[in-house]
């Protein structure tokens, strides 16, 4: 069996509501059998329900102190994206034999190809370079998140890597510089179990900006 994991925070947008109803429309066009959990991290309950997809909801207060904070959007959503991704894996059941992560922002485009997501590796699409200075941000590429997949019995090596993500984003950010999700998975994943493809398959909105990407 399959697992998608969509992050979300709704936080009463309408536009990000249509945009993770528009996720999920999309991975059961692409993969019905799939199963869906929706990780909602709004600051406050949403009480949100997806017909075809499980809410595992966020309303820690983790998330509240981390929009406390009152930091660049970037370090809220990371620091929330990574806190829920680390709680999560460790209650997957072993039925599922491959899990799936998908911004709620995206959606899969005639271009994903579940066969492209082999056994035993992580797939990302291709690592592209940093924008940032090397001293400033701590490696010099970056994976993308929009649309990730592992095979089940790398969640050990998953965790720790996202945990190790999480120790060195906190360094990063304490001591006035930058770093996200993408530039720890490039930094920190093992290379002998990365798996790279040139299309990944999906389209959508860039984080909290406007711009629409494809890939």
């Amino acid at each position: 069996m399959i697992l998608f994991l969509v992050t979300s925070a709704i936080n009463g947008d309408p536009q990000r509501l249509h945009e993770t109803e528009q996720t999920i429309e999309s991975i059961h066009r692409a993969c019905p059998i799939a199963s869906i959990w929706v990780l909602e991290s709004s600051f406050e309950h949403q009480n949100v329900v997806f017909p075809r997809a499980t809410v595992k909801q966020y309303g820690s207060k983790f998330i509240q102190d981390v929009r406390k904070t009152d930091r660049d959007v970037a370090y809220i959503k990371n620091a929330i994206e990574l806190h829920t991704t680390i709680d999560i894996l460790s209650t997957i059941p072993n039925r599922y034999s491959h899990i799936f992560k998908i911004s709620g922002r995206y959606v899969l485009t005639d271009q994903f190809n579940l066969q492209a997501h082999v056994a035993n590796k992580a797939t990302f699409a291709q690592a592209r370079q940093t924008g940032f200075p090397l001293d400033y941000v701590g490696t010099d590429g970056m994976l993308m998140t929009r649309l990730y997949s592992f095979d089940y019995n790398l969640i050990p090596q998953m965790l720790e890597t996202l945990k190790q993500i999480e120790k060195f984003f906190h360094e990063q950010w304490n001591a006035g510089k930058v770093f996200d999700m993408e530039h720890g998975f490039y930094k920190f994943l093992p290379r002998d179990i990365l798996n790279e493809v040139g299309t990944i398959g999906v389209r959508g909105r860039i984080g909290h900006l406007t711009s629409i990407v494809e890939d």
